[in-house]
């Protein structure tokens, strides 16, 4: 497996919040509800607030699986179930109804472009084997030019001396500022996830168009044409169920 690029216990920290659950929660209702039985399995569900929502709203059992001991320790706290699990070798019980990326897969960076996309794609690809659906809430970054914006952040965020260069000018301009300095973050068009998807062998069911959130002046230095958050169903291909029992 690819070496995985990995936030200090005080990065991790600043995702202690539930600023994005209810619009998460409404697409998952839109797209993967109702489910047939089984469990919802929000992989790097952090503290839980996710699941806690969709088991309050829907009544589905949950479960959070983050490779975080902290995060877990505070689903416990409130008991939602949760457990330790590492997104490219995640736990499988059998018992998964839906499996939910949210937020999570443009963190899971390596060294270089090509490192990162077969992470991001071994992520998804762990649950390509049967026929458990995967709801998936994405960061999208449209560039003026092609698809340059995602690649420079990562550019910026995943190198030391820029990420030092982008953090004293943060101090400045408060929207350069990131919590993934020095380690890395790969957004990713509408399309490119829709490529990675379908390359880690997943089918995309449905999709639900998130709002546009405004883009700072200084942001459109990076060539950011719009920011939003997309939701995605995927179901695994007939192709990749056959090829991961053989």
């Amino acid at each position: 497996m690819e070496l995985q690029q990995k936030l200090s216990p005080g990065q991790v920290a600043e995702f202690y919040h539930d600023e994005f659950v209810q619009d998460q929660a409404r697409d998952f209702g839109e797209l993967a509800s109702p489910l047939d039985n089984g469990v919802v399995v929000d992989i790097g569900g952090g503290v839980g607030y996710f699941a806690e929502r969709i088991r309050a709203v829907f009544g589905y059992p949950v479960r959070v699986v983050d490779m975080d001991p902290e995060s877990v320790a505070q689903c416990i706290a409130r008991a939602v179930p949760a457990q330790l699990g590492d997104a490219l070798t995640p736990p499988v019980s059998g018992d998964e109804g839906c499996v939910c990326f949210n937020l999570i897969l443009h963190h899971l960076v390596g060294r270089g472009e090509t490192r990162t996309r077969s992470l991001q794609i071994a992520a998804l690809a762990a649950w390509n084997g049967g026929d458990t659906p995967v709801f998936v809430n994405e960061y999208i970054y449209e560039s003026f030019v092609e698809t340059v914006s995602g690649r420079l952040i990562y550019a910026i965020t995943s190198s030391q001396l820029l990420s030092a260069m982008a953090g004293f000018a943060a101090r400045f301009i408060p929207a350069f500022r990131a919590n993934t300095f020095g380690v890395g973050v790969r957004f990713r068009a509408h399309a490119e996830w829709i490529s990675l998807f379908r390359e880690a062998g997943f089918k995309v069911e449905a999709v639900r168009i998130g709002a546009d959130e405004p883009v700072k002046l200084p942001l459109r230095l990076l060539l950011i044409k719009a920011i939003r958050r997309d939701s995605f169903i995927l179901t695994p291909t007939q192709a990749a169920s056959s090829i991961s029992r053989n």
